[in-house]
Formats: structure tokens, sequence, C-alpha cells
């Protein structure tokens, strides 16, 4: 990651809840997010895809994707992939999200025959920025403090913020607030 990119991605955070009217702490919709960037998010069921495709891309194939940018001129749209459980598909939808915000270009792109670009394959680096801004946006690191310090659990927090509890885990392990905790209560 480039240097000096985790904070700027709290800055980012904080303004796109200010962008919303949200609280510093208050969790954050994917959704209305998307409304607010102009991304459009395509309800998977009304594709019009082929029951075989539907199948393919759900069940047989379920865990093989998570979610899909499609992008036509300047404008964005993402497909998520609902056999997936919610807590999983706000991530998906925030770290869609987040290549757009950061303006991140794929290391390969494909483009249907009538034109719609398919943006897939991004760097290493660019993958851990969208996965640090999703997380920053979905569990803000003030609010993860606070609730350490009051003493709720991951699980706690993960319900919360309608995030995974894997995910909250993670954001408390790599932005130190354990740590953070346990050296204020020495």
């Amino acid at each position: 990651m480039r240097r000096g990119f985790k904070a700027q991605a709290e800055r980012s955070a904080a303004a796109a809840r200010n962008a919303l009217g949200l609280p510093p702490n208050a969790p954050i919709d994917p959704w209305s997010y998307a409304a607010c960037l102009n991304v459009r998010v395509l309800d998977f069921s009304q594709l019009g895809l082929h029951p075989r495709a539907v199948s393919q891309l759900t069940v047989v194939d379920g865990d093989s994707w998570s979610a899909m940018t499609l992008q036509i001129d300047s404008t964005f749209a993402i497909v998520l992939n609902p056999a997936h459980a919610i807590t999983r598909q706000r991530n998906d939808l925030m770290h869609e999200l987040a290549h757009i915000v950061l303006c991140h270009t794929p290391a390969r792109v494909e483009v249907s025959e009538t034109g719609l670009l398919l943006l897939s394959d991004y760097s290493d680096d660019q993958e851990q920025e969208a996965d640090w801004l999703a997380a920053s946006l979905l569990l803000p690191r003030d609010g993860l403090v606070q609730l350490r310090s009051a003493g709720h659990s991951a699980a706690d927090i993960a319900s919360r913020y309608g995030v995974s509890e894997a995910l909250c885990a993670w954001r408390l392990r790599m932005t130190g607030v354990d740590v953070q905790i346990r050296r204020a209560y020495r």
C-alpha cells in the first residue's frame, strides 16, 4: 500500500459519513453510499439471465465470484452475488465502491460485443487499498475504540455495523485497537 494510504482511507471514510449526513461513528449503508456516488447496484434477479446461468453463478460456482463492476463510459454499475450472506454483500459492495472512489485501473479489462466494459483483475496493491477503504467505511476506527473500551465483543460490534465477525476481528487486529485498549488499561 502507498505510504499514508491508511490515514487517507480513514479521512475518506469520515468524509463519506459526512456527505451522507451521518455521525462519525454511525453505521453506513453501502447502498446509500453507492447512490451518493451515482453508482447503480443492479438487482441480480432482474438481469434476465437464463435459469441455467443463474444456477451456475449462484449454486455451482457460487463461491467463485462476489461482485462485478460494469462500466459504460463514465457510468458504473455493480452486481452482487445474491448467494452470499448480506454481511458479505455489504463488504463486497463497499469493496467495489472503494475501487471506483480510488480511481483504480484494472490490470485486465474485458469488453463485450456491445461495448460493455467489464473491469477485473486489479493489482495486489489496489486490492489491499480497496479492502482497507471498504473496512474503514464499514467499521470506523473511532467507533471500534469507543465500543471496545465499553467492553463490547467483536460479535457485538459486527452486529451493530452489519458486517461479519471475521471482518470486524480483522479490522480490530489491523488497526491495533485491541493493543491500544490493553495499553490504556495498564
